[in-house]
């Protein structure tokens, strides 16, 4: 006969959320420490139903008290560990997003005198390839008065 403590550790083990070494063994020393005070209490109750002495009675008594709120808070450090633990999984996930989107610009570029220009057709660009290269910044040259040229306003660069 499974126990109570057994499933929650068979749920834990297959619970995807808790597929991470680190995580898991957080979370198998908890159950194990709550199992650990849920023996000691039942075996303190035994005692305690075994013994006529009403002193040592209120003695195992209150220890009976006191593993009680041992697991108790040691619940509540479990529940906070398993909240921290989807939350930065979360965070995770918005990073490796945002990572993917400026690995990977909505916006396409080609090359054309020296220019990018946006490759969707709309005519926008004459933007810095050293800007866009380096840094994967659209900066829009803007063209020097009295010369045939353009330059970035960020690096400077002057296209001719």
């Amino acid at each position: 006969m499974q126990t109570q403590v057994g499933r929650s550790l068979e749920h834990f083990k297959s619970d995807s959320r808790f597929q991470k070494p680190h995580i898991f063994m957080d979370a198998l020393k908890l159950i194990t420490a709550g199992k650990s005070a849920l023996d000691g209490i039942k075996l303190l109750n035994q005692y305690a139903e075994e013994i006529k002495d009403t002193q040592k009675r209120g003695e195992f008594m209150r220890i009976i008290g006191q593993l009680s709120i041992e697991l108790a808070e040691t619940q509540m450090r479990l529940a906070e560990q398993i909240q921290e633990s989807i939350g930065n999984k979360q965070k995770i996930k918005t990073l490796e997003e945002e990572i993917e989107k400026l690995k990977n610009p909505a916006s396409k570029v080609i090359l054309k005198d020296k220019l990018y220009y946006k490759e969707d057709g709309d005519g926008d660009g004459g933007f810095c390839t050293g800007c866009y290269d380096n840094n994967k910044k659209l900066i829009r040259v803007t063209q020097v008065l009295g010369l045939m040229a353009h330059q970035c306003p960020v690096c400077k660069t002057v296209f001719k």
